[in-house]
């Protein structure tokens, strides 16, 4: 019975809310309590011939107990607590008017009324009941000072009768609204404990989470950095070897063999390269650099790249400069060769007549570069997805056109890498356009002048060592330096180098990273710490994020990745040997 009850009472408390559930349980308490003290006075006060405060203290009884159930089962329990404490203050203050003013015992009633009035409201209401029942004691107090009279006090017998109701019922007041604050701050505490528990335990899983996370993505990043390096050393010596080999002499047939190698080659070291730089870009550890870029020279070298290919299916290739463009900027050679280079790709695979043109303009303070072909378009549904990572147009093109899904989203980070933007437009069977924005700044006519091609001889007679513990590589490595008349001396691991060092005395050192006995970052230390000035360039299939970091910490001077391009290699030797630290002087 005294359960359903309770339900009855806490029905209209939002679920979950113990403080309203709290102040709608006093506000049911001060309704029984108004009843159990008020109608007793009702009925006194009515015997002892006095029917205005009888019915004025009735009245105020039942507007608190009707309120009360009216505005609660209405979800309305703040009207509803302050109908009732009102209906309490008023109801006291009746009855000390009728019994004598202050030296009523029933005053002791009026200094609960700003306790209940916070409990079944909140504070502010109950700071105004308060500063109520303070008002109204120093006006009970003023006007016996001033001898103005108040009813007499009840005969003696009433009286005793009335302090054995007031007092008891007081002090069961008082434990009741203790009580009921108790048991609910007992739930509360009980429900703290509880989602602190689970709270604890939530954690726990999360924290296991986390470290199963790093721990996955630790195996990844290893799993990546293993093939990667697998990968890569011997893709240098079938890529070096086939461009060895087609500057040989040839017959028609054996060179387009070997040159279906090379792309073949550079198709697979593209897929490695997407698929490493998406982890870069990911885990957030992309480099860009800021360097002058020959636009005339870069876009030549593409076209010239896809030339052949173009040219198998009947299309026209080209690039081109807008009026007032700019041909030399400061940007990252190595990334918008990689962006344009995906596009015109890209552009390539789908396009099956017409043409594949790159433009090149200036707006405002943006360097613009737009990709166009005449091929078949994208859906408009399309044209978002595509820049998804492993997301093409639909399910037939991987299987018709090949690819990974990775090229237009690497692009696109790129892109935003570089502080730029890249976006599409496209017509289904009318073509595409992929427009690269870039913030424009151009680079300085002097520090242009130092990225001119290394003319022939350039360099003849400087001493390179190469510090390779593969031989396939150690022999493609010095091919390509032999085509620029250099000095080769090689070394088997990080051991020989320092030997070698000492002895030859070279002008450049290209190291391996992973070599036996010593590898080369401890043998750069050791190069360094003997005293060694030289460049020392890695030269290396270690390409993971933070490699080239790893490189520089241990006094390396400049990072090249394999399978190495032999541009690649010739820009760092001029860069390295043209305007690089001297060679060190023999002991």
């Amino acid at each position: 019975m005294w359960k359903k009850v309770i339900a009855w009472v806490d029905a209209p408390a939002p679920a979950g809310d113990p403080v309203s559930r709290a102040r709608i349980r006093v506000q049911h308490l001060v309704v029984f309590l108004l009843n159990a003290v008020g109608l007793p006075y009702v009925v006194l006060f009515a015997a002892l011939g006095l029917p205005g405060p009888a019915a004025v203290l009735a009245l105020v009884i039942a507007t608190g107990t009707a309120g009360l159930l009216l505005l609660t089962r209405r979800r309305r329990p703040d009207e509803g607590g302050r109908v009732v404490s009102l209906g309490f203050f008023f109801t006291i203050t009746v009855a000390l008017v009728g019994r004598g003013g202050m030296t009523s015992n029933s005053a002791a009633w009026l200094l609960l009324a700003p306790v209940l009035a916070f409990m079944m409201v909140g504070p502010r209401h109950g700071v105004w009941i308060g500063a109520a029942t303070a008002g109204e004691f120093a006006l009970f107090w003023a006007l016996e000072m001033v001898g103005v009279p108040f009813p007499a006090g009840l005969p003696a017998d009433a009286a005793r009768w009335l302090i054995v109701v007031d007092y008891p019922i007081i002090a069961l007041t008082i434990s009741a609204l203790l009580r009921t604050q108790a048991s609910i701050w007992d739930g509360v505490i009980v429900r703290l404990d509880v989602a602190n528990t689970s709270l604890e335990e939530e954690v726990v899983v999360r924290q296991q989470a986390e470290r199963d996370a790093l721990a996955a993505a630790q195996a990844r990043y290893t799993f990546l950095a293993t093939m990667s390096h697998e990968i890569r050393t011997p893709l240098n010596g079938v890529l070096g070897l086939t461009d060895v080999l087609l500057d040989s002499q040839l017959t028609e047939d054996q060179r387009n063999l070997a040159s279906t190698v090379r792309d073949s080659g550079q198709l697979l070291r593209a897929l490695l390269d997407d698929v490493l730089d998406f982890s870069k870009i990911d885990s957030g550890q992309l480099e860009i650099e800021a360097v002058p870029v020959d636009l005339t020279a870069l876009t030549g070298d593409i076209v010239r790249l896809w030339a052949a290919a173009a040219a198998e299916r009947g299309l026209e290739m080209t690039a081109g400069f807008e009026p007032g463009a700019p041909r030399n900027v400061v940007s990252d050679p190595t990334r918008l060769r990689q962006i344009l280079g995906n596009l015109v790709s890209n552009a390539l695979k789908f396009t099956e007549k017409g043409h594949v043109s790159i433009r090149v303009a200036a707006d405002d303070d943006r360097l613009v570069i737009r990709v166009e072909d005449t091929g078949i378009g994208v859906a408009p549904e399309s044209l978002e997805q595509i820049f998804e990572p492993f997301r093409q147009a639909d399910s037939t093109t991987t299987r018709k056109h090949g690819g990974t899904g990775l090229g237009l989203a690497i692009c696109r980070r790129l892109a935003l890498a570089m502080d730029g933007a890249l976006t599409i437009r496209s017509e289904v069977g009318v073509g595409t356009t992929f427009t690269l924005a870039l913030p424009l700044k151009l680079a300085d006519p002097v520090a242009m002048a130092t990225q001119d091609a290394l003319p022939a001889g350039a360099l003849s007679g400087r001493r390179v060592l190469v510090a390779e513990d593969n031989a396939v590589n150690r022999m493609v490595i010095r091919r390509l330096l032999e085509r620029h008349e250099l000095e080769v001396v090689l070394a088997e691991d990080g051991e020989a180098c320092v030997e070698a060092w000492r002895t030859h005395r070279p002008d450049l050192i290209l190291m391996d990273c992973q070599m036996p006995v010593l590898d080369g970052y401890d043998a750069t230390r050791r190069l360094r710490a003997e005293g060694a000035a030289l460049p020392i360039v890695a030269l290396t299939a270690n390409t993971m994020p933070g490699d080239r970091a790893r490189c520089l910490e241990a006094g390396m001077d400049d990072h090249l990745g394999k399978p190495i391009r032999a541009q690649e290699l010739a820009e760092a030797l001029g860069r390295w040997l043209e305007t690089g630290r001297a060679a060190d002087e023999p002991a």
